[in-house]
């Protein structure tokens, strides 16, 4: 039997990473996976994590899409042997911080957009040019992209190293998408949620000339100071992995906010998580935490997750999901349902409390959390543990239990009424109605029963 009769071949098909891997992502992810190149860009040239001076600009039109940078280019020798490999290669050179980890992300965004792509570049040493018609390069055997154009040996200023990035023709589907109205507006808005970390370190990024800004999340403090924990898990010949835990509650109550967002190496993986993956529903020996309710609103819980190592972190290839298998975030979650319980507390008894006051009045727990300050997420103070101060107990009436009445009647016949009446409001026109009939018909109809009684007696 011959060498040849003994193998089986088991290489990869381009038509896989294509066609295939291409429908694991949608649209906008694959465009923040662009854009993570140019963060780790920025990352690279500019260690203490200060970017201003730095820019990513995105176009999009009709049958074009476009990125720009000015984050210290591709050198040639990594674009060889590196940049454009599907898959990372155990030797590649680590870049510290990344966001860039798994090596499909820029070439399975390429594929998804378009047919055809080109790359002009100038990094410190080298400057390089490269156009790739996708549907040839796929009909040959030969997996390599070539340079059309290529200079080394040159020594460029940092402030004149950048990529541009052109993909154009577009797919068909992603040019109808490039012209809804609203698209623009959507991937400004997850690039403000998603890219916040780096936009807060100066990196101006734009969409079709308007530069987008980052919103900045408020953490209620003084007495209400959220928890915060921070663990380092280490194993023999891996980086280590830094987690930072914050957990409290928010100027607002807004819905869409509430619940917990996890980041990895400062990009932002679930948002408003309000789901078991985040402890929510979670039955345990000790604590246990229920499904998310509308009291719950103000809620916001803050993980961070860092190495410089980011095939450690507990992500998915997309950076869309948790890897909820994760040793690491396994541990980490018990922790994030110990620091949950004390602020669910305080939202059941603030629930209370409003229930007890009736709308429109504070009681002890509001006026408390009105008065207390709020600072951002990154620079409020934080205690071991959140709790609850002690108030003043909220002084109950005293009287008979109540019990809310509702019912809908013609507007025509409740309008005629409420004039009968000279009713200020529909509460009114209730309460009257429901007195008269009680005075005129149940006290009589006890009334007659009691003296029937003594008759018969």
């Amino acid at each position: 039997m011959t060498d040849d009769k003994t193998k089986i071949d088991a290489s990869p098909s381009k038509q896989l990473f294509i066609e295939m891997l291409t429908r694991d992502v949608l649209l906008i992810p694959a465009i923040l996976d662009v854009a993570d190149n140019c963060i780790d860009g920025a990352r690279r040239i500019r260690p203490d994590g200060s970017f201003k001076g730095l820019w990513v600009r995105i176009t999009i039109e009709d049958d074009l899409f476009s990125i720009s940078d000015n984050c210290g280019g591709i050198e040639s020798e990594v674009a060889r042997k590196y940049a454009f490999r599907f898959g990372r290669d155990a030797d590649a050179p680590m870049q510290k911080h990344s966001v860039g980890r798994f090596g499909v992300g820029l070439k399975r965004a390429i594929f998804k957009m378009g047919t055809s792509f080109s790359i002009e570049t100038i990094a410190p040493t080298s400057s390089f040019t490269m156009s790739v018609d996708v549907t040839s390069w796929a009909k040959k055997k030969e997996w390599a992209f070539e340079f059309s154009a290529l200079e080394e040996g040159q020594k460029n200023r940092i402030a004149a190293t950048g990529t541009t990035l052109r993909i154009s023709p577009l797919h068909r589907e992603v040019s109808a998408s490039f012209e809804i109205p609203t698209f623009e507006t959507e991937l400004a808005t997850e690039i403000t949620s998603k890219l916040q970390d780096a936009i807060r370190k100066g990196l101006s990024i734009s969409v079709n000339q308007t530069v987008i800004h980052a919103d900045v999340e408020k953490l209620v403090g003084d007495k209400l100071a959220p928890a915060q924990a921070k663990r380092k898990f280490t194993s023999a010949g891996n980086k280590p992995v830094a987690v930072k835990l914050l957990c409290g509650l928010g100027e607002s109550d807004d819905p869409d906010v509430a619940g917990w967002h996890i980041y990895c190496n400062g990009r932002l993986v679930l948002s408003g998580d309000k789901t078991p993956i985040t402890g929510w529903e979670s039955e345990g020996e000790s604590v246990s935490i229920p499904g998310f309710h509308p009291q719950f609103n103000r809620f916001r819980g803050y993980a961070y997750f860092d190495s410089d190592d980011a095939g450690l972190l507990p992500w998915n290839t997309s950076k869309t999901a948790i890897n909820a298998d994760s040793t690491i975030y396994q541990a980490v979650r018990l922790d994030m349902i110990r620091l949950m319980r004390p602020v669910i507390d305080f939202c059941n008894q603030l629930k209370i409390e409003k229930e007890q006051t009736g709308d429109g009045k504070a009681g002890p727990l509001l006026k408390l959390l009105q008065a207390s300050s709020l600072s951002a997420v990154a620079s409020v103070a934080t205690r071991e543990m959140f709790t609850i101060p002690k108030v003043a107990p909220l002084l109950t009436k005293t009287g008979p239990t109540l019990q809310r009445i509702s019912y809908d009647r013609p507007i025509k016949h409740v309008e005629a009424v409420k004039k009968a009446l000279k009713a200020r409001s529909y509460k009114e026109v209730g309460e009257e109605t429901f007195d008269y009939f009680y005075n005129n018909e149940v006290k009589e109809c006890v009334g007659r029963q009691s003296e029937t009684s003594l008759t018969t007696f």
